[in-house]
């Protein structure tokens, strides 16, 4: 799939693909691979129910959640089912495209730092035009990550209140972010005091191994889909479109009176 993804930005940069303007709507999707295919034919495509800034958050739902790509992904193809889903349930969603270069349609390709800065970024605009004090963060595979050094070094735990992360790599796995920034990210402690986390995986992620993904610090609960549903077959690319995840996720940023997850 990452292969594939590789190709076919490059085919949009070199302007063999057409590339027509982000819809006004864009629509739901049922699979990476559906909402891959829609974002590189419209590129800057947001996922439905997102990046409203007229949005007012309800005393039911005071924090907007703000979503998070990976690496090599962008904001339509991560988030094109869950967006909707969180909308849907009253929250204010925001989904950030972060990292990409002129022309190509996947992100998430800076350093772990420069992407926590653009996170900041990003929350600052959302709390401004939301007149909201904290917001939630999903994040999935490098997006889980991110605003981990956000949180940490970056002043961001004074405006986020948790931390919902899917596939994170968070200890070392090849590519990024880099040995070296996970050790410093890592060091002492791997969560911030003050901040909520939530770490769910899959044991058939082929892209990080899951155990390189769970937390051991004060304030984390690590979720193993399949220690909830054995039948679960979810991977790395799909757990955003997996229905038990986001089960899991809604749970994680509803905080008190959790439903129970169906398989």
């Amino acid at each position: 799939m990452k292969r594939t993804v590789v190709a076919a930005a490059v085919l949009v940069a070199a302007g063999m693909l057409a590339a027509p303007g982000p819809a006004a709507a864009s629509p739901v999707q049922n699979s990476f691979a559906e909402a891959t295919l829609y974002s590189i034919a419209h590129p800057g495509a947001s996922p439905s129910g997102a990046n409203d800034y007229a949005c007012v958050p309800s005393a039911e739902h005071p924090e907007p959640v703000v979503l998070v790509h990976g690496f090599l992904e962008n904001s339509y193809d991560n988030w094109a089912s869950m967006a909707p889903v969180l909308k849907a349930e009253g929250y204010c969603v925001f989904a950030l495209d972060y990292g990409a270069p002129e022309g190509i349609p996947f992100g998430g390709l800076g350093s772990l730092a420069d992407s926590a800065a653009e996170l900041g970024r990003f929350v600052d605009t959302v709390r401004t035009s939301t007149g909201a004090h904290k917001v939630s963060v999903v994040g999935h595979s490098k997006g889980g990550t991110v605003p981990r050094y956000y949180a940490r070094f970056l002043g961001g735990a004074d405006s986020v209140s948790r931390i919902v992360a899917l596939s994170p790599p968070n200890y070392p796995v090849p590519g990024p972010p880099s040995d070296e920034a996970l050790q410093r990210l890592n060091e002492g402690s791997d969560t911030v005091q003050g901040v909520d986390y939530t770490t769910i995986v899959t044991r058939y992620d082929q892209v990080v191994p899951y155990e390189a993904s769970l937390l051991t610090g004060e304030g984390n609960t690590n979720v193993v889909l399949q220690d909830l549903c054995p039948g679960n077959v979810t991977e790395h690319t799909g757990i955003s479109y997996d229905h038990v995840a986001q089960q899991v996720v809604s749970n994680a940023l509803r905080v008190s009176d959790p439903t129970e997850v169906r398989c």
